[in-house]
């Protein structure tokens, strides 16, 4: 016992001196020593995190948790669990961690910052902020909890609080990578792009980050076969043990790079790389979304969405951007909020939120879902009230504001039925062009199914059921734009887009990469540069490559390929003249 505590305090010093490996050498052989103190594993699985060995970890943390003596221990083995799923972008296990954790520890701090950090990953932002200010207020200000507190309030567009964020982080360390790629990331979003690919070639110059390569080559257009992209495929071979996340970072860097260049086998195989890695992290399982979108279309039938005609909260004006991810939504909203009646809202999710709160209320009523005519329509009220509520901010000024979150289409129904004087714009591209985008994207907060084709294919699949649905039970309630067409002719679509919105065509919209609001999304860079048809048919020079998928996708490229050359007879073809 004795030579064991001996072991264990050697470990300890050697984390003081920061030296991991010896640290996980000395609390391995303290485990051996010890083999049922918690506390051991404890410290040998904060080192095989620490050293890069997740799977390690979370069997020491598993086992620290059977073993713990004290509410306190299986706290602090539930938080090191919770961080090793946040290693690996596996954000709802995250979550459920930390739960535990503070289940048994309410006031520990780490947890809370942990827990932070994983609702910013899950698009809980208001969530995060709060947690973080948890975090702050039992544990004090660190770097850590700062940085997150910053990219919550980014997420929210409250981008001076969260520069004065970073600032305090960097005050506490000047050298940390992680604020300083957050500071280049906030100076991208208000479109101060060559000071943002100063500040990641600052922190480069300093150390191997591969979240700045991946920053730096996304805003970059590469030329030739440059210095970058031979200091990155260097980088390569060096990384062949990290994280998979790590490498990851890296390979889509460095696909981006060729596809500038025009080699698409050098690039596909690069991204075949990158997202055989990553799919693995997020375990997706298509089941669920297929089964929740077949569940949409049997419950939203068109006299269900008409049934409660006294429902749902008048004078809220959202315009919700609906699509699939990289089909266009976010220069849709662009062009929109360049409108002087017009706030955008970016991915917000408030009316997933009050969606989802409506559902767990109709869903626990024994009649549902034939469910009384008055006591609907006050619920509908009161849901629509909720949301205008938590969109107050964005309709202080403008009378319209914009709603893109990439799960809205699942919602059309639901906001006619909540919203009635919203209004539903659906963005629409080439089933293989979206599908190729997704797979070429590297995610901030991951989309799991965007890694693996077949999971691409069947999500579209049930996507495009569930719009062909909507078509059927309240055709008249959105308007549809071609991707494509909209490149093609902006004027007339976004004209189409006015009217149908009730605003009046105004200039400005065509000139949406002037605008200097904040933007957050993959699209970033895109959007503040006037319209190019430069990537449209992106996905053509990758045909080899995609052709599995193209035949899983057989009947929906048809049928969009025919409807696309039915409105482009009308505007012209994409590059001519």
């Amino acid at each position: 016992m004795q030579e064991a505590s001996k072991t264990f305090e050697q470990a300890l010093d050697a984390f003081r001196r920061n030296d991991a490996a010896e640290a996980r050498r000395l609390a391995e052989e303290a485990v051996k020593q010890q083999p049922q103190d918690a506390g051991s594993r404890q410290l040998a699985g904060t080192a095989a995190m620490i050293s890069g060995d997740v799977t390690a970890a979370i069997g020491f943390f598993g086992e620290a948790i059977r073993l713990a003596r004290s509410n306190e221990q299986a706290a602090y083995a539930w938080t090191g669990l919770g961080r090793c799923h946040l290693n690996m972008e596996q954000f709802e296990k995250a979550r459920g961690a930390f739960r535990r954790a503070l289940s048994l520890m309410p006031h520990l701090p780490v947890a809370y910052a942990g827990m932070a950090f994983t609702l910013l990953n899950l698009g809980q932002y208001e969530e995060a902020e709060a947690a973080t200010r948890k975090a702050q207020e039992l544990g004090g200000e660190t770097t850590e909890t700062l940085n997150t507190l910053a990219r919550a309030l980014m997420a929210q567009d409250r981008l001076e609080e969260a520069n004065a964020a970073l600032e305090a982080s960097l005050r506490l360390d000047p050298q940390s990578s992680d604020a300083r790629i957050t500071y280049a990331n906030l100076q991208k979003v208000r479109g101060q792009m060559t000071d943002a690919e100063q500040t990641y070639r600052n922190v480069l110059g300093e150390t191997v980050d591969a979240p700045a390569w991946l920053q730096l080559a996304q805003m970059k257009t590469f030329r030739e076969r440059d210095e970058d992209i031979e200091t990155m495929e260097r980088l390569l071979s060096t990384v062949e043990n990290s994280q998979p996340s790590v490498r990851g970072d890296l390979l889509f860097a460095l696909a981006k790079a060729y596809d500038d260049l025009e080699e698409p086998d050098q690039a596909f195989a690069y991204l075949e790389e990158a997202n055989r890695l990553m799919s693995p992290l997020f375990g997706y399982d298509p089941r669920p979304d297929e089964e929740r979108m077949k569940r949409i279309e049997e419950l939203f039938t068109a006299d269900f969405i008409k049934r409660f005609p006294e429902g749902g909260q008048t004078g809220i004006k959202g315009i919700f951007v609906v699509s699939m991810p990289r089909s266009g939504s976010t220069l849709m909203e662009q062009m929109l909020s360049s409108h002087p009646q017009v706030r955008g809202g970016g991915e917000i999710t408030h009316f997933q939120r009050v969606a989802t709160e409506l559902s767990f209320k109709w869903g626990a009523q024994p009649d549902f879902p034939n469910l009384d005519p008055a006591v609907a329509a006050a619920d509908l009220r009161e849901a629509g009230r909720r949301y205008g509520e938590l969109t107050t901010t964005l309709r202080l000024v403008q009378p319209w504001f914009t709603d893109k979150s990439l799960a809205n289409f699942q919602y059309i129904g639901l906001i006619r039925m909540m919203l009635p004087d919203a209004r539903i714009v659906h963005v629409r591209r080439h089933p293989l062009a979206t599908a190729f985008g997704l797979f070429r994207q590297r995610f901030a907060q991951g989309i799991a199914y965007s890694y693996d084709f077949d999971y691409i294919a069947r999500y579209y699949k049930a996507y495009g059921r569930l719009m062909e649905h909507w078509r059927q039970a309240c055709p008249d309630e959105f308007v549809e734009v071609f991707y494509e067409a909209l490149i093609v002719d902006p004027e007339r679509e976004m004209r189409r887009v006015c009217d149908f919105v009730g605003l009046d065509f105004d200039p400005a919209i065509l000139e949406f990469y002037r605008s200097d609001r904040p933007v957050r999304t993959a699209s970033v860079v895109q959007v503040r540069e006037p319209i190019s048809t430069s990537g449209v048919e992106r996905h053509k020079r990758y045909a080899k490559h995609l052709a599995p998928l193209a035949e899983q996708l057989r009947d929906e490229v048809s049928s969009y390929e025919m409807e696309l050359e039915q409105t482009l007879a009308t505007i012209g073809r994409i590059g001519d003249s």
